[in-house]
């Protein structure tokens, strides 16, 4: 990301944190210690407009050094890979947490395990409000969603309004569902301040699936969020699912072309393919 930062800084020469961000969908404060790093290094100066406004601009005669190749993973890696891949063969989905067990290591290093064979198109990975639940293919993970949503459903059935705490007391009553969402959630509620609740993870988890099915909510209040109860979508708005099966395919590329499509943002030159092709055709 930092070369990205720096073959785009030197089109423009110089740029703000907020327009790096809104550049690259960073937050500001994430492109702004990133373009820290690069200043440190030597290669960007910072230039100070007014009393807060602080611009990086790119230094004559300076340049940084290409990325390396990334390393390949070790044998340990590719070990816990297998693993993780072999426990999503047998249960079809599971969050980091029962990965991490299974595993025997931290979530940080799971993390590390799974965005590796997403980015091969081993897995997909499923993000149910603030939760992470990797599945063996795309298959499981829609079965998956539709099996969530087709709880709430059957729980918020007769329902006017809901709530995700709302939900979340129904499921902890009923047996199916507390069997479902506990595989992915902690549902033990605990005392956040001066009131009693579930934790916010398990209410994220919920709002997700009830914004996949109403839509969006109507605000109640800044702590929790009311949906109306009608005709439930089809699709599944609200819940994010990425990854599937990528065949990877290996090319050879002269060394000029393909420094510059290293510098090159590739979703700029998916918008000028599309924009080029419906240029052709409308």
């Amino acid at each position: 990301m930092s070369w990205d930062f720096y073959a785009w800084l030197k089109e423009v020469r110089c740029a703000t944190a907020r327009e790096v961000a809104d550049r690259f969908g960073l937050v500001r404060k994430s492109a702004y210690g990133r373009l820290e790093k690069l200043a440190k290094r030597g290669v960007l100066e910072k230039r100070f407009v007014g009393r807060r406004a602080v611009l990086f601009c790119v230094k004559e005669g300076v340049e940084l050094p290409p990325p390396r190749r990334p390393r390949r993973p070790s044998v340990r890696v590719r070990e816990r890979a297998e693993q993780a891949l072999g426990l999503l063969a047998r249960e079809g989905c599971a969050p980091s947490r029962a990965l991490s067990r299974a595993l025997g290591v931290g979530h940080t290093h799971v993390r590390y395990v799974m965005k590796l064979l997403l980015s091969r198109g081993r897995v997909v990975e499923v993000v149910v409000g603030k939760t992470a639940i990797w599945c063996r293919d795309r298959e499981a993970a829609a079965e998956l969603v539709e099996k969530l949503r087709a709880t709430v459903r059957r729980l918020t059935a007769g329902f006017r309004y809901a709530t995700p705490s709302r939900v979340l007391r129904m499921v902890a009553q009923d047996r199916e569902a507390y069997a479902l969402f506990s595989r992915f959630v902690s549902l033990r509620p605990a005392v956040y301040g001066q009131r009693e609740s579930f934790p916010p993870q398990a209410l994220a988890f919920a709002d997700s699936i009830l914004s996949s099915l109403y839509g969006d909510p109507m605000r109640y209040s800044p702590y929790k969020n009311v949906y109306t109860v009608s005709q439930p979508r089809q699709d599944f708005g609200g819940i994010v699912i990425r990854g599937g099966d990528v065949e990877e395919v290996e090319i050879s590329l002269p060394s000029d072309l393909a420094e510059a499509l290293r510098r090159t943002n590739a979703e700029e030159v998916v918008k000028q393919a599309i924009e080029l092709l419906l240029s052709r055709f409308t």
